[in-house]
């Protein structure tokens, strides 16, 4: 009774518009709109009601982005994906390869706009999250042929350290920023892999370069745990103890990358998305103790 049996269950009472929203995978669009809403409240201490919608705008204006995203990867896996996910939209025939890719330059189009409504800064951050998103699924520049280290990397500057800068630059002063884009790079760089772990074979067989499929599971234990003792390190040294909280988390994950969820992933991937959304909650919260 997982996601694989759930989506044609929910296609047949809805249509091809759940296509739509399973493109852009909801599930994910949590720590962005988190990561808006709790970063740009951060620095205030007297928060008052614009302050709270533009908090909301950024966060819907990340999670555009993020959908972008994944329509654009879904886009460009789509052959890797009736190997390895073929209840997805675009595997299944749902949704056309051409209707997802305008699908994802409609959301990134509109995500683009509106940042720059926000703010110069946020707009040029958001269109280099964008430039991250779209360059890691196509080419030439996208990285997951070159190395493994090179693929998380890029996942770790565009979904760890660049957003905490896009938050922190709406009201808040960039240089106490720096600390949390490091911490949030570093979570990234260790536990973004565990997406991949469902998708070894058909990696494998596309020259996709990742973790799991480079190093298997032993590698990617050893990175995750090299991560999380960096990370535990300058939290300290940053005293913001409060991100500790997160340690207990790393190490249910580092122990659960063969356990799967109900839905397509496993559950360190899991505890890893939810923990990206608690870093900005934590760090709304730390900085009000």
């Amino acid at each position: 009774m997982g996601i694989e049996k759930t989506y044609p269950r929910i296609r047949r009472r809805l249509g091809r518009f759940i296509g739509y929203i399973q493109l852009v995978r909801p599930f994910t669009l949590v720590a962005p709109i988190l990561a808006g809403i709790f970063g740009v409240l951060t620095p205030i201490h007297n928060i008052g009601f614009n302050h709270f919608l533009t908090a909301v705008y950024v966060g819907v204006t990340l999670a555009l982005a993020q959908g972008a995203g994944q329509c654009l990867n879904q886009y460009a896996d789509v052959e890797l994906d009736k190997i390895v996910k073929p209840y997805r939209p675009l595997p299944s025939g749902l949704i056309s390869r051409e209707e997802a890719l305008g699908l994802a330059w409609l959301l990134a189009m509109f995500s683009v706009a509106r940042a720059f409504t926000i703010s110069t800064f946020f707009g040029l951050t958001v269109l280099a999250l964008l430039f991250f998103a779209v360059f890691y699924s196509l080419a030439p520049f996208s990285p997951r042929r070159v190395h493994p280290l090179v693929n998380v990397g890029w996942m770790a500057l565009s979904r760890g350290f660049l957003p905490m800068l896009a938050v922190w630059s709406v009201y808040g002063d960039l240089s106490k920023a720096w600390e949390y884009s490091i911490l949030t790079f570093l979570w990234v760089l260790g536990f973004q892999s565990t997406k991949d772990i469902g998708d070894v074979k058909g990696d494998k067989q596309f020259g996709i370069k990742t973790v799991p499929a480079s190093y298997g599971h032993t590698g990617l234990r050893i990175m995750m745990i090299i991560c999380t003792v960096l990370y535990g390190i300058l939290a300290i040294s940053f005293r913001v103890y409060i991100m500790l909280l997160l340690i207990p988390l790393a190490v249910v994950a580092i122990f659960s990358i063969k356990k799967k969820t109900i839905t397509e992933n496993t559950v360190s991937w899991t505890i890893f998305y939810v923990s990206l959304a608690l870093i900005y909650v934590f760090m709304f919260i730390g900085n009000r103790l």
